[in-house]
């Protein structure tokens, strides 16, 4: 029998609003939480204070949640990983992944917020936009099993604002900031996000399961490469020119020589035809396909990882047409480098890189239907807090949906699939269960609610 998904994500929600300190704060943190996943667009506090029917009342409290109340990130999203890895599928390894979003913003004297480039400009003209940078860390969901599709459930959203000089700075204090920004960015963020997740993968595991770690090119730098601990492996696309050199066991070191000979580049090894494709068939984007690749096994790349040996894996790429006769998609390769992987299947590596994707489609949903950074504050504290609580709320909904629903689809729930749909669509859309949350809180409280819509 299926559950109601509205009982399920308030459990979830009650676990995860224990990090309040004030039990008061812990209410309304409750209250919040339905509110802003239910509440009509733009997803801002006002929108949340309306739907739960306060509009006439004081507001200070809703506010003050985000700016005064006690409570910290790691404690918000710690119930979330427990309750992510025991809706796994059983599997000796977990998957993770990191990346980064820009968050866009119209006010320049908003904290911690900076022009940036446009992820969605043209190659050939860079866009500038206001905005503020968040790194998100996912966990990698499968409920149910091989053959199912993947889900990436927030368990980390932290704001990493720019360092700037401040007004008529003098070009010492300009210099100043300069030296600081390298201890001070998105790839320093991102390590100690990457040191509090694999410790609490370890604390609620017991340290019987791996973490294999996937992260896109931004990422594959020394900055994170080096400072990545040692038991996590790390699946990062790397760039097709990469200078790589043979890894050299330390016992056959001297000196001050610390590689072996050089090597060709990723594209070359993909030109290679001396070195044979090899095969299998993964379930992915919602069919089986079979995959070609290429492996190198112990490789160096000296400016990103230093002397640690790394796994190059060459996919060829899919190469398919919508129809017949017109232009052909999916040209481009992917060079993926594994650090700490001596032991993974290469199959479980490639496989947890494609699962990846599900980070950007997770960045689209907390955006448009979540409305992650919509919410109108202008306190140091609250930029922060704010939007790690709506990403907080978007993993409690996933979560809810994996429990009440082994997140797929049923058309009894979520109704028939209009008639232009080709494909069946395997697990509910995050607008699903956002209309579906709305309309079990409206059955509850007819009455309250119809007083509601017509207030606002």
């Amino acid at each position: 029998m299926l559950k109601r998904l509205i009982d399920s994500y308030r459990c979830i929600v009650r676990d995860a609003v224990s990090a309040f300190k004030d039990p008061r704060a812990r209410r309304k943190a409750e209250e919040e939480a339905t509110g802003l996943i239910c509440g009509d667009g733009p997803k801002t506090i006002t929108s949340a204070i309306r739907w739960n029917g306060r509009q006439h009342l004081d507001w200070s409290s809703d506010y003050k949640l985000f700016s005064r109340a006690k409570w910290d990130h790691e404690g918000l999203f710690s119930p979330i990983i427990e309750r992510a890895l025991d809706n796994d599928s059983g599997s000796e390894y977990v998957v993770t992944g990191t990346d980064d979003t820009l968050i866009r913003k119209t006010g320049r004297k908003v904290p911690g917020t900076a022009y940036a480039r446009d992820p969605l400009s043209p190659p050939f003209h860079v866009n500038l936009v206001l905005g503020q940078r968040f790194i998100q860390s996912s966990i990698m969901v499968r409920a149910g099993g091989v053959g199912t599709q993947w889900r990436a459930v927030p368990v980390g959203f932290v704001h990493a604002p720019p360092l700037k000089p401040p007004p008529r700075a003098t070009p010492g204090q300009i210099a100043e900031v300069k030296e600081r920004r390298k201890k001070h960015n998105v790839s320093t963020f991102a390590v100690k996000e990457l040191h509090r997740l694999s410790s609490e993968v370890n604390r609620f595991s017991g340290g019987t399961k791996r973490m294999i770690h996937c992260v896109d090119g931004s990422f594959a730098n020394k900055v994170y490469m080096k400072g990545a601990p040692n038991d996590v492996a790390i699946v990062a696309r790397g760039r097709k020119n990469a200078s790589l050199r043979e890894y050299l066991p330390p016992h056959l070191r001297s000196g001050n020589r610390k590689y072996g000979g050089p090597l060709p580049t990723p594209e070359e090894i993909l030109r290679n035809k001396s070195i044979p494709w090899k095969g299998f068939r993964l379930f992915i984007a919602g069919k089986w396909r079979m995959l070609k690749y290429k492996e190198v096994p112990s490789v160096c790349w000296p400016r990103v990882a230093g002397d640690k040996p790394m796994r190059l894996i060459v996919i060829k790429p899919a190469g398919y047409r919508l129809r017949k006769g017109s232009r052909l998609l999916y040209r481009q390769p992917a060079f993926l480098f594994a650090l700490n992987s001596e032991r993974i299947p290469l199959k479980t590596l490639i496989e947890a890189y494609l699962a990846r994707w599900e980070i950007e489609v997770t960045f689209r949903d907390a955006k448009s239907v979540i409305g992650v950074g919509q919410a109108q504050v202008w306190n140091k504290t609250s930029v922060e807090k704010a939007p790690a609580f709506m990403a907080a709320c978007h993993a409690c909904l996933l979560l809810a949906s994996i429990q009440a629903f082994g997140d797929r689809r049923a058309d009894e729930v979520f109704g028939a699939l209009p008639a232009w749909r080709k494909m069946p669509q395997m697990r509910p859309s995050v607008r699903e269960l956002v209309n579906l949350i709305r309309k079990e809180v409206a059955d509850e409280a007819p009455v309250a609610f119809e007083e509601i819509k017509m207030a606002s």
